[in-house]
């Protein structure tokens, strides 16, 4: 036993280079070296068991390099150099590939293959002074490492590798046998890339490694090297990178060579051993590009038969990028996708910047931003999006890994925490009532899907009743609101919306929400088609939540219309660079932003509008703030309604989801309890005004100004003009004489009427105890029964004052508030659902479907 192993404790607690063990020794046998299982149990022979070596640097029992100190009074001359090296060079190429000689102000690097001095990229002896302390000295010797043998002595500049068109190889090999989809082929292709890349990094030695299971085929059958995979080597990945405990995830999970209770499946044994054997062929997985880390899910989908089902939710690489870049994350930052799939936005941020937030500083990961991603999912299957997100970060970080390869449960706890399947409930990540926890929320949260209804009524059950007030429509609705209130103030949001949220009339009450908590920054129109085979329609909102709000928005509002993404917008996804608009509007965006009110362009494709111009009640698709003459210039055809069948099949899809969706919200609206009313004449209830006579289009033309003047045309909302006066400033219900007799519209503020509308306003003694919205959905359904006359109907002063309505009372007979508030949702929600209805079954009977 070494005396200064035992004395420095070196053999528990040996000094450290990064990941590395160092061993600052100098009077310790290569003898006691390995009796202490400091480096392998071999025989080195007598001769070099006696030696001494002043330093090490080991990996487990591996050798990475061999140190041998020097006095500077001893290592001035050539011949002195010389010395040195033939000192150490026995002993090093017994032990190591790398030999270093220094006296601390000079080193010679070594490769101990053969004996030569080791060259820089430009064939120069390598000049680098070796310092344990350095903190690039450990990219040093693994470049190195990588680069010299037993016939090169020259460092190698750094060769990015791409295994794409391997992918593609390895998933006709699976499809070819098993005829898994290509999400599934991606998954395998994904846990056995996995598999070679750890072993590449020596996180995977021995028994473990890739090269140990392709060696095994010289006396082995292929299902028993299936059966080693199976039973021995996924165990082993998912015990260094631990599953979550709270969602059960790893890294791994989805090979269709392993069945679900873990065992080989018989059958697929041969098309193992040929994709082990292209793995093998190819070269070592390490400095991976960066565009295959990013593109490899898109690859799979480009070539997915069923991107009918997935295209809904995936977002396109370079639509991600483009939002990624209008971001300016900082130190300090959390960054939330609450809708993550397999994790592209977070990891997006981080893609070129892991140097920058990511230290490991005495073998713990130091985290300068904190990324979350959640999706929800039950099953095996839903698990496999969130696990291809962790998968995809341990790619991203191969850099990372590649220098620090023991640190595998401080890398897996940070997949961990960053990723997260919700699977308590199916409200997923809408079951927390996060309030302002994150400074950036990217996300294309679901829109075109069913069950919606049903997260309503999970939200009355979870009584999160008081965190979702909107009552917005559909999935979407609820995303937004949770990402509002999951914001910090000053936090800003990029969200993927459909363009309902955008134009939806009773979707006013959320557009409202965003004005009154948020600074609307952007709004930028996508092209039909940019989602995978889904031809809605769809934006990005750009949005920072105010401080308080009660502060008012005085910059404008960036908007901005893409006509291109820089691929085709077909099945195929063609490549076409010069063809992506959101270039500019990424540039554009950046400009705007550092100075909203001073910011001007030339380029037809943007806009700058006041916020004026959105207020909750208006319809905010920007398409319409661009004349037809403009879009001509930019050569945007006004879209014919002209379909293949493939899209006319999605169209048709959607309205059928809608339908399914509607009838499920309709079944929420069943009454459970009997109402109890009471019968009043309106006369009782109401005050009644008429209008005045001089409100005719001469006095319009005369009297031009900004208070609305209403009559009795049921378009624009009953507006007929604007006036500089007004005759009313209140809260009421105004019914149409006639025309469309019985008409019933809620006001509120300062206007005017002609002869050919009423008001109705409620009576002092009711004001709080009566609600407009719900009488005027009440009056609406009711008043057009009572009109009279042919052709032109009327309903005048005098046949109101003799109609009686039903009104909700409580036990003691008084009028019933609350009551008559819950049914006014109901009644809202009814009135949402005919539109939206009528919306998508125009959509489908106005549109032609070509065959090509």
């Amino acid at each position: 036993m070494s005396e200064e192993l035992l004395q420095r404790d070196l053999i528990k607690n040996p000094e450290k280079i990064g990941g590395w063990n160092f061993y600052n020794i100098g009077s310790t046998t290569i003898k006691s070296l390995k009796e202490n299982g400091i480096i392998k149990n071999i025989d080195y022979g007598e001769k070099i068991e006696k030696k001494k070596v002043d330093g090490l640097i080991t990996e487990g029992d591996n050798v990475i390099a061999i140190i041998e100190n020097k006095r500077p009074s001893k290592f001035k001359t050539i011949n002195q150099k010389q010395k040195a090296l033939k000192q150490e060079i026995e002993v090093a190429q017994k032990l190591t590939k790398i030999l270093i000689i220094t006296d601390t102000t000079e080193t010679i690097w070594v490769n101990a293959l053969n004996g030569e001095i080791i060259k820089d990229e430009n064939h120069n002896d390598l000049n680098y002074i070796f310092n344990p302390k350095d903190k690039d000295i450990i990219e040093l010797i693994n470049k190195i490492n990588n680069s010299i043998s037993e016939t090169n002595s020259t460092l190698k500049s750094i060769e990015l590798i791409n295994p794409t068109e391997l992918a593609k190889q390895i998933w006709q090999d699976i499809w070819m046998v098993s005829g898994a989809t290509p999400e599934n082929c991606l998954y395998t292709f994904i846990e056995l890339f996995i598999f070679k890349y750890l072993s590449d990094l020596g996180v995977l030695q021995g028994m473990f490694g890739f090269y140990d299971l392709i060696d095994m085929y010289k006396k082995n059958t292929d299902e028993e090297v299936l059966e080693q995979y199976a039973k021995i080597i996924r165990p082993k990945i998912k015990e260094l990178f631990k599953e979550n405990p709270i969602d059960h995830t790893t890294i791994i999970n989805g090979t269709i060579f392993v069945s679900k209770d873990q065992k080989a499946v018989e059958g697929y044994s041969t098309v193992f051993k040929k994709v082990l054997y292209r793995f093998r062929d190819y070269k070592k997985l390490e400095n991976i590009d960066y565009e295959f880390k990013s593109r490899l899910f898109e690859s799979f989908m480009k070539q997915s038969i069923s991107k009918k089902n997935w295209g809904q939710f995936f977002t396109p690489l370079k639509v991600v990028k483009a939002i990624v870049r209008m971001t300016d994350v900082k130190e300090g930052d959390k960054i939330c996708d609450p809708a993550c799939g397999v994790g592209k936005f977070p990891l997006e941020i981080i893609a070129n910047n892991i140097d920058r937030f990511y230290k490991v500083i005495n073998n713990k990961i130091e985290a300068k931003i904190e990324i979350y991603g959640f999706d929800k999912g039950f099953d095996t299957e839903e698990q496999k999006t969130i696990i291809l997100a962790k998968a995809n970060m341990l790619i991203y970080f191969s850099d990372l890994i590649k220098k620090h390869p023991n640190l595998t449960k401080e890398f897996s706890d940070l997949f961990n925490k960053s990723f997260i399947l919700k699977t308590n409930s199916i409200l997923g990540t809408l079951a927390d009532d996060v309030k302002e926890k994150y400074d950036w929320i990217l996300t294309n949260p679901p829109y075109v899907t069913t069950g919606s209804s049903n997260l309503k009524e999970e939200i009355v059950k979870s009584k999160l009743e008081s965190y979702y007030k909107i009552n917005a429509m559909g999935v979407e609705g609820l995303f937004i609101e949770w990402i509002i209130r999951a914001l910090k103030k000053n936090g800003k949001a990029f969200v993927i919306i459909p363009d309902g949220i955008l134009n939806r009339i009773n979707d006013k009450n959320l557009r409202k929400f965003i004005t009154d908590e948020c600074v609307i920054d952007a709004i930028i129109s996508l092209p039909t088609k940019t989602f995978f085979t889904n031809i809605k329609k769809t934006y990005i909102l750009a949005i920072t939540k105010k401080n308080s709000s009660s502060d008012i928005q005085d910059t404008p509002v960036f908007l901005y219309l893409v006509s291109n993404i820089g691929e085709s917008l077909d099945i195929y996804r063609f490549e076409n660079p010069e063809k992506n608009d959101l270039n500019e509007a990424v540039d554009l965006f950046n400009q705007f932003k550092g100075a909203k009110n001073a910011f001007k362009t030339n380029s037809l494709r943007c806009k700058t509008l006041p916020i004026k111009n959105f207020k909750p009640e208006d319809n905010w698709v920007i398409d319409r703030f661009w004349s037809k003459k403009e879009k001509i210039k930019l050569g945007i055809v006004e879209k014919e309604n002209k379909v293949n069948i493939l899209d006319f099949s999605s169209m048709l899809d959607e309205t059928s989801d809608n339908l399914k969706e509607f009838k499920q919200e309709i079944n929420l609206l069943e009454e459970r309890k009997e109402t109890k009313l009471k019968k009043v004449a309106i006369t009782d209830v109401f005050n009644i005004n008429l209008g005045i006579s001089k409100y005719n289009h001469k006095y319009f033309s005369t009297h031009q100004g900004k208070y609305p003047v209403y009559s009795g045309q049921t378009k624009n909302n009953g507006e007929i003009a604007k006036i500089d006066s007004y005759d009313y400033d209140k809260e009421g219900l105004t019914w149409t004489i006639d025309g469309y007799a019985g008409r019933v519209f809620y006001r509120n503020g300062k206007f005017s009427l002609t002869t050919h509308c009423g008001l109705l306003t409620i009576k002092e003694q009711f004001k709080d105890k009566l609600d407009y919205e719900f009488l005027k959905y009440l009056l609406d359904n009711e008043l057009p029964n009572y009109s009279v006359g042919e052709g032109n109907k009327r309903l005048k002063k005098t046949h109101i004052e003799k109609i009686s309505i039903k009104i909700p009372v409580d036990k003691k007979g008084e009028f019933d508030l609350s009551r008559q508030r819950e049914l006014a949702k109901k009644y809202n929600l009814i009135e949402q659902i005919k539109n939206e209805l009528k919306k998508d079954l125009d959509k489908v009977i106005d549109t032609f479907v070509e065959f090509s």
